[in-house]
Parts: C-alpha cells; structure tokens; sequence
C-alpha cells in the first residue's frame, strides 16, 4: 500500500509518545509498504516554533515532507480559550478557535493533502492538534485516525464527536484507549483495531555502568519522563519524601528527563535531567522499581520497556490505562493516593522475590502482546481490509 501518515512533528528529537509511536510504525511499515510522513517543521510542543527546515527530505528511509508552522502558539491566548472551553460556557466556534491555538497552526499542511496523488490510506496522530482536526476530514474516506485520547476533558469535547465518526477506521494503542472514546463519541461502529506498540531498548545500555556515571546508591526508584506536573511527577515527589520521612531506609527517587518544573533538592531525590536512550535502559535494568505517576496515558512506552527488562512497575491507579496493563499483565502494582502509594512501595521494595515474579511477568507479557512482529501483523492486517473495502467495487441493489 501506499500510506501518509499526518503528525504534528517527526524527527529523532521530537520525544513525545505520539510522536515516537508514530515514528516507529512508519519506520516499521515503510518495510514493506510505500511510506512517506506531513508534519510540520515544529520540533517543540510548548510554542510550535519552526526548527526544522521546510520541505522534503528522507529519515531512516522515510521520505518526510515539512510545512512551516505559519503561526507559533501564544500562551496566553492558550490559556484563556483553554479556561473558556473547560471551565465556562462557551460556543463550537470556541472550541475550534482552540484547537487552532493549540496547534500547530500549518494550513499549508492541510491544504496539500487532497492533492497528494495515489495514497490508498492516511493515518493521522492525534486527535487534538490542528493537522489532524483540520487534515482528516478532507481525505476522510482514505483516512485512519490513531487518537492517542487521554481520560482528560478534551476527549469529550462536542466538537470532537463528528471527527471520530468522519475516518475509515480508527487503531488504539490499548483497549481502555477504546473503550474511553467509545464512550466519549459514540464512534463504536467505525471499524478499529487495538495494536498497541512495540519497543526499542538501545542494544548499548549493557555498556552503561549507570550507578557509577551517575553516583547512584546500590538501591534506587526510577521515574522516567517530561519532568512535569502534568505528568504527576510533582505530587511523586511529595510522596516520595514524605514516605522518606516516615521510613529513613526509602532508597533515592531518581528522576530522569526533560525538567519542565523545577524540582527543590532533597537527600532522597536525583534529578539526572536529559539521558541518552543507551542510559535510560541501564537506569531501568538497574532500578528496583519504575514509578509512573501520570493519570493521563494512552500507553506508557516507559512501563514497557521497564517490563522488556525484567523490572516491575508502581503506576498511578487514577490513570485506567495504566491500571489495565498492570493488571492484564500481572507485572506491577498501582496506587491511589499516598495511603496507597507508601506500602505498594515498601512492599516492592521489601521483597524481592515479589520484584522478580512481577518482573518476569511483566517481560512475558511484552514478548506476547508487544513485540514488533506482533504489533506490525496486527497493523497489516486491518489496514488491508480497509484498502480493500475501499477498493471493492459497489454491489447493485
């Protein structure tokens, strides 16, 4: 087939979840199909400011065509359209002046898509960005919407509703993915299918002496990820030294990622910042657990690594995605506030054969659901049907 796939940014930088599922797929279906990718030349989400240049180039084989972001986000326009749509009354033409402040404004982007010849499917990221709000419905019966949705308010959105009915097909990452725009659009009877995703753990993290490059004790917490509260990693922190305070031998939470909030210095704390992908697998092998606060996932590409190594997982129960995965794997537990989080650690830490039943649990369940092959036949499959249906001629009444 010939497949387009529509994205808010693309490149090796752009580390988003979306973005690096997206990345990944092309990359992997590019194998054996005609894959090209339309993004922007936005590299940053916060203000969508150009970084690459315009138009076509190739990456890791992909051929990859960029439009210029015509105009950068203003925050504080953002943010009064955003207290309008969430907290007060307001109109469907609200609504849409924020999807276009949210971004990234590119209506060249949008505009060049029909006149793309010869492509059998478009697969557009993200329901929320302007590309796919404003790109899908103009190539809707060649299109494959993958929403990335969160349990957040956007979701739920009315003028969101008619853009979950509008693509050929849908492909969720997880089933509760599924189920929450099920219920949020009422889109059940568009054709779907779960595939979730698969991993790439960097080969050279067996190289990385992790605790010796970064003066880390025997025994530590991993969190890995934006640095953000909107990624919970501000109230982990609260937890975090309050159990320390009630239980001195708590081993260090080490936190490794982009930081978008500042985080104050504390005994029990390491902020690595930034870490190349070679050591965040070595920060994950050798960790005792990986912590996941987020309430807002549409799959946690980190758990799954975690699980590819054998480590288990603490994730925040409020997030269902999260919890399902948990719970359909059998490899971590997960919390609900502090007088949950503190014995599920202790207990993790507490006992090692329970680390390492969930653990082995954990791998068990990536090799089977998650693997590369899995994911990609999964993919193929559904995509061929839906080529094929397009391509069947009409039955006369």
């Amino acid at each position: 087939m010939r497949l387009c796939f529509v994205v808010q940014r693309y490149g090796l930088e752009a580390t988003g979840g979306a973005e690096t599922h997206c990345r990944w797929l092309a990359e992997r279906l590019a194998r054996s199909h005609e894959v090209q990718v339309v993004t922007t030349c936005a590299l940053e989400y916060n203000e969508w400011r150009n970084h690459y240049p315009p138009g076509a180039s190739t990456l890791e084989g992909v051929r990859v065509t960029r439009h210029p972001v015509e105009r950068s986000r203003d925050p504080r326009a953002f943010a009064l359209y955003s207290d309008i749509v969430f907290r007060d009354h307001h109109t469907l033409e609200d609504e849409r002046t924020w999807v276009e402040h949210n971004g990234p404004f590119a209506p060249a982007l949008v505009e060049s898509l029909p006149g793309l010849g010869g492509v059998d499917l478009f697969v557009f990221y993200s329901y929320r960005y302007y590309p796919t709000f404003f790109g899908l419905p103009r190539v809707a019966e060649r299109s494959v919407l993958v929403p990335t949705a969160e349990d957040d308010p956007a979701v739920r959105l009315p003028i969101f509703g008619p853009l979950f009915q509008a693509p050929r097909g849908l492909l969720y990452l997880t089933p509760e993915e599924r189920d929450l725009v099920g219920q949020a659009t009422g889109n059940a009877a568009v054709p779907s299918a779960v595939i979730g995703s698969g991993i790439h753990v960097a080969e050279g993290w067996r190289d990385v002496d992790a605790r010796a490059k970064f003066s880390l004790p025997e025994r530590y917490v991993l969190y890995v990820g934006r640095i953000d509260w909107a990624k919970g990693v501000d109230q982990l922190v609260r937890y975090h030294q309050q159990l320390a305070s009630e239980w001195p031998e708590t081993p260090p939470l080490v936190l490794a990622g982009k930081p978008v909030i500042e985080i104050a210095p504390h005994p029990k704390l390491r902020c690595l910042g930034v870490v190349s992908d070679e050591e965040k697998g070595a920060l994950m092998a050798g960790c005792e657990v990986l912590v996941l606060p987020s309430a807002l996932e549409s799959l946690s590409l980190s758990v799954l690594e975690a699980w590819s190594l054998g480590r288990p997982v603490l994730v925040n129960g409020a997030c269902r995605v999260l919890e399902g995965q948990c719970v359909r794997s059998n490899g971590g537990l997960y919390y609900r506030g502090y007088a949950e989080y503190a014995p599920a650690l202790r207990l993790l830490l507490e006992r090692g054969d329970l680390r390492e039943a969930l653990g082995r649990s954990g791998r068990d369940y990536v090799a089977r659901e998650y693997d590369w092959d899995v994911v990609e036949s999964r993919t193929n499959t559904f995509l061929d049907g839906l080529a094929a249906s397009r391509a069947a001629p009409a039955v006369p009444a």
